[in-house]
């Protein structure tokens, strides 16, 4: 890895102590980047009754710094189902004969996300519960599908500028150190 930086006069001026600047990028990573972004997942999955748990991975190679945020634990289909979607598919009652759901009525259902929103957690109000209704007791549905929420696409977007920004400071602050 080869870090260049342009001095006054336009000269390209390499260091050549990479594996420290790795080093030093990796530290910044681990103490700032990766909780700031674990921490914008975690606001989405707070209110969730099986709650999704994530970890952060950092990439660092010769033409580009990434990180990946991905969940973890028993419930991280339930993350996957709900940010990218589902498509139809049949429930069927497995541990008992028949599933049992109330359904019908006014507000039937309402989904505490909306697809193309990139808002959830605690803080998104007027959504979500079961309001009234009948209760049935199929032995099997026909889900229809959902729509994904796109949820890392969405926190990429927002989060952007945030991140340009502290890798650049990251950067001086390497640079001046050594």
């Amino acid at each position: 890895m080869r870090v260049a930086f342009r001095s006054v006069r336009g000269r390209r001026v390499f260091l050549e102590a990479p594996k420290a600047v790795e080093q030093k990028l990796g530290d910044f990573m681990d103490a700032t980047v990766k909780p700031h972004f674990i921490g914008r997942f975690d606001e989405i999955v707070a209110d969730w009754k099986h709650k999704v748990e994530f970890k952060a991975r950092k990439y660092i190679t010769n033409d580009s710094i990434k990180l990946a945020v991905y969940p973890t634990g028993p419930n991280k289909e339930i993350w996957v189902y709900v940010s990218e979607g589902t498509r139809r598919h049949t429930i069927r009652a497995r541990n008992a004969p028949v599933l049992a759901f109330m359904w019908g009525g006014v507000g039937s259902y309402r989904p505490k996300t909306k697809p193309g929103s990139g808002i959830a957690g605690p803080s998104f109000r007027g959504l979500g519960k079961v309001v009234g209704g009948e209760m049935h007791f199929p032995r099997e549905v026909h889900h229809p599908g959902s729509e994904g929420r796109h949820f890392p696409e969405f926190i990429a977007k927002a989060e952007k500028d945030w991140y340009s920004r502290e890798m650049e400071n990251a950067w001086r602050r390497i640079i001046r150190e050594l």
